[in-house]
């Protein structure tokens, strides 16, 4: 479900109204994220950590007005629910795209996202299984600790899509790392909601 948004009574339709007219009106920020408690949750369960920080993510980003909303035919929406579609490494070296429907259960989402990276493994191509816009995209970019990342992207009502990366983790300090870009459309996003991802994502990890 979605809602349009009144520019009437939107305290952020001078914002709105000015990022989108901008030729590039995104803007990307990368960071490292704690992620100790739940990647030795994963260990020792045998769960999939990358999954977890899918997940976590996801569950960050339906918390956050703001990275729920998406444009539609130049105007401002808001979704109830976002969902997650990241990159899926196949043995030939290729990559397809998954599709999984948020759950706020984390067994329950473990389980479909699993499944699906498993599909995408045994086919070819880039078929797409959802064409909605009310996902989150993200992609791994695996043996990198990146410190910024740059996506490619294309314009229309996709392009307020926000894009995730995510890198590979280490230890420093006694602590184990994850690398995590974000690239959001100015027009509905700013940089409160950006630290509140990032607050947010690392808050659920540790509930782990």
């Amino acid at each position: 479900m979605k809602r349009l948004i009144d520019l009437a009574t939107w305290n952020r339709r001078e914002h709105f109204e000015l990022f989108r007219k901008y030729d590039v009106p995104f803007w990307n920020v990368s960071a490292n994220i704690n992620v100790t408690k739940s990647y030795r949750w994963c260990k020792e369960h045998g769960r999939s950590f990358a999954i977890a920080y899918h997940w976590a993510a996801t569950k960050a980003v339906n918390e956050i007005d703001a990275l729920r909303m998406r444009i539609e035919n130049d105007m401002p929406v808001l979704f109830d629910t976002i969902h997650m579609s990241t990159t899926i490494a196949r043995p030939d070296g290729t990559f397809g795209f998954s599709f999984t429907a948020f759950d706020p259960d984390f067994e329950t989402f473990h389980t479909a996202a699993d499944t699906e990276a498993n599909r995408v493994r045994n086919e070819t191509g880039l078929k797409s299984p959802y064409s909605e816009i009310d996902v989150i995209y993200c992609t791994v970019l695996r043996k990198v600790r990146f410190t910024m990342l740059e996506h490619a992207h294309s314009m229309g009502d996709g392009a307020a899509i926000p894009f995730l990366a995510f890198g590979e983790s280490f230890e420093e300090n006694g602590k184990r790392l994850l690398p995590t870009a974000l690239r959001i459309h100015h027009a509905l996003v700013d940089g409160q909601h950006v630290g509140r991802f990032y607050e947010r994502m690392e808050e659920v990890l540790n509930e782990f």
